[in-house]
């Protein structure tokens, strides 16, 4: 019995990603006042940054319905298939909640959801690791087991051009988004069980990643062996120079590199790059 892996959009991992991996993705949707458009579906990212720095107004956000996440559980079932379902942190969308609602619906011992505790490209390297194991022959509890176990240690670390996003989305305090009004000071965050909190701050963009990457120097983390995520919001022009230096100074056995999509990128903003690895 094959397994097969869903994740949603805010993932991060382009469609060409989805489909070389051979994962299922459920988007998200984005709203600009009535125009409404599906999370790397029918909006991508570059697109979305003009989009969203000329709005006048934060976009909104909305979790997949059950319905939607039945609908390819249940292809999938029919097809003689398992699922594992890995979605970002529950304490930042409903989304994983949807996709537990439509496991009840389907009322399957077959379909395992799991609570990612991170975003962006973090939820895509569980998705790819999942896929991995499936590929393996393991089954899809062991697979769910696995991946819940590695949400445990997986480290998201990220940097942001300014709070102004994750303040009027409600995803950080106006008190903590002050942060980032002194002085050209970049926040540096990381998410603590699934949820944002700061994590240090530096004078300037140009710092942050060196930043990142002092820490996890500092935990004397062996990369070499770990598959390791960086995502950009802009293009992947500006994301390789981010790459580059990743790759020369920390030597991860394998980097996945994207951009932030629509969906997570309504949130941080423009110009934020994350940085996401294994403390283990």
């Amino acid at each position: 019995m094959a397994v097969t892996i869903v994740t949603d959009s805010t993932c991060d991992l382009s469609p060409q990603m989805l489909n070389e991996f051979d994962i299922k993705m459920v988007p998200l949707k984005v709203y600009f006042g009535e125009e409404v458009y599906k999370d790397w579906v029918e909006l991508d990212p570059v697109t979305f940054y003009q989009k969203l720095t000329q709005a006048t107004e934060l976009p909104r956000t909305s979790q997949p319905s059950p319905e939607e996440f039945a609908n390819i559980f249940k292809q999938e079932l029919e097809n003689g298939n398992e699922v594992v379902s890995i979605h970002l942190s529950s304490k930042l969308s409903g989304t994983f909640n949807s996709a537990c609602l439509a496991r009840d619906m389907l009322d399957s011992s077959k379909i395992f959801v799991v609570d990612g505790k991170t975003a962006s490209i973090g939820t895509g390297i569980l998705a790819i690791l999942a896929k991995r194991l499936a590929d393996e022959g393991k089954s899809a509890k062991e697979i769910a087991e696995r991946i819940t176990k590695k949400t445990d240690t997986i480290r998201h670390l990220f940097a942001v051009e300014t709070l102004e996003y994750l303040k009027k989305g409600g995803r950080i305090s106006p008190a903590k988004a002050t942060i980032g009004n002194i002085l050209n000071i970049k926040p540096i965050l990381h998410l603590v069980d699934g949820v944002v909190e700061p994590f240090d701050k530096v004078r300037g963009m140009k710092r942050a990643l060196p930043r990142i990457i002092e820490e996890v120097k500092k935990k004397g983390l062996d990369l070499k062996n770990q598959l390791c995520g960086l995502s950009y919001a802009g293009s992947l022009d500006e994301a390789s120079e981010y790459a580059n230096m990743v790759k020369q100074e920390l030597s991860p056995g394998e980097l996945i590199v994207t951009q932030i999509g629509s969906v997570i990128g309504t949130y941080v903003g423009p110009g934020t790059v994350a940085f996401i690895f294994f403390e283990e």
